[in-house]
This record gives structure tokens, C-alpha cells and sequence, in this order.
């Protein structure tokens, strides 16, 4: 009898602390925002077609050619003076020919090549020295 006294009051205390517990939830919002910024951000772009622009901040008027690797003319854009930027061009996903026409003697044109893909962007500048700003396309 002695022992089964013991025992429950031993079985007692368990239970008392068992059922005195609380639970705290684990603070998610941080990583649950995180990830819905992330979604949110690939849901903008779903099969989007690249896309291009130039910014001239050089001191002579340029031209923009787009075209893809077999020859065939995208967008053609003249004239585009100092401090002006062409809007954004949109083309289907290929290897692209970005072709810098100066047609001002002594100042030499320049083309880029890159393979462009669904959700792309590339936003070139034409440096103050008239030379394209070195840069690559980036996904959106």
C-alpha cells in the first residue's frame, strides 16, 4: 500500500506537468514571406518574351538593330540622340545580334551576340566615351 501512494502521487506530478504545458508556434512569417515574395516573383514572368532597350548617355546619335542569328531584322531604331533611350523591344527567344550603328566617322560600331530566352532582359548603355557600357542579360 505503501508504494501504490508513492506511485500515485509520482503518476500525479507527471500528469500535472503534462497537462500544465503550453506550445508556442515557431515564428514562420519571415521565411513564409520570403518565399511568397519569391513566387510572386516567378509568377510574373511566365513565357514572357525577351526583351531589350538601349540608353544612350554618349555624345553622338545612335541606331539599334536587332536581329536574329540567321539575318532576319527584328526592330530597326534610328536616331536615337544623346540622353534619349529607346523603349523596350520584345522578340522571340533565339540567338540575337545586338548591332550599335554610330555613323560617325572615327567612332566604330558595335554588335553583341547572346542567346536570348523566355523571361530576359538586356539593358544596354552606350557610355559617355560613345562605347557600349559592358554588360549581359538578366532574367526577370
Amino acid at each position: 500500500m505503501k508504494n501504490l501512494l508513492n506511485n500515485t502521487i509520482a503518476c500525479a506530478i507527471v500528469m500535472t506537468t503534462c497537462f500544465n504545458c503550453s506550445y508556442e508556434t515557431i515564428e514562420n512569417e519571415p521565411l513564409e514571406e520570403s518565399l511568397l515574395i519569391i513566387a510572386e516573383a516567378q509568377a510574373e514572368c511566365v513565357e514572357q518574351d525577351p526583351q531589350a532597350r538601349i540608353t544612350n548617355n554618349g555624345t553622338i546619335t545612335i541606331s539599334l538593330q536587332i536581329a536574329s542569328i540567321d539575318g532576319t531584322i527584328l526592330h530597326n531604331i534610328g536616331n536615337i540622340a544623346p540622353g534619349d533611350a529607346s523603349g523596350f523591344l520584345t522578340f522571340a527567344p533565339d540567338d540575337i545580334i545586338f548591332n550599335v550603328s554610330k555613323n560617325t566617322t572615327g567612332v566604330s560600331d558595335e554588335k553583341v551576340s547572346y542567346t536570348m530566352g523566355q523571361c530576359m532582359s538586356f539593358d544596354m548603355e552606350l557610355g559617355a566615351d560613345n562605347a557600349l557600357v559592358p554588360s549581359s542579360p538578366e532574367d526577370l
